[in-house]
């Protein structure tokens, strides 16, 4: 095993206690999640994915498969922060203007 493979085994460690750390704050309280946002979370799975093909291109398979977990977890945060998004502003769209009158 070269240096390179400790390296990247190591940090998909890290990552991935920090991902079961969030998991279990989120399953403590859902509503941690609504302070995510659409674009970070999808920006978060997209450069997982990135890491997950390189680890696959470099046949590293104890990186890929810790880093599936974070890959999977990133990926269901984007789909409940993009409906959350759409669910919002489907109700801004019906909800009725009030508008003030001004004196």
């Amino acid at each position: 095993m070269d240096s390179v493979s400790i390296v990247l085994d190591f940090a998909n460690i890290v990552n991935l206690i920090a991902v079961l750390l969030l998991m279990r704050a989120i399953i403590k309280d859902r509503k941690v999640l609504k302070g995510l946002s659409v674009s970070g979370s999808l920006l978060t799975f997209v450069a997982i994915f990135g890491f997950e093909i390189v680890y696959v291109l470099l046949g590293n398979l104890i990186s890929f498969a810790l880093g599936l977990i974070s890959l999977v977890f990133w990926l269901m945060a984007f789909i409940f922060t993009f409906r959350k998004w759409i669910y919002e502003r489907k109700n801004d769209r019906t909800r009725p203007k009030v508008r003030t009158s001004r004196k």
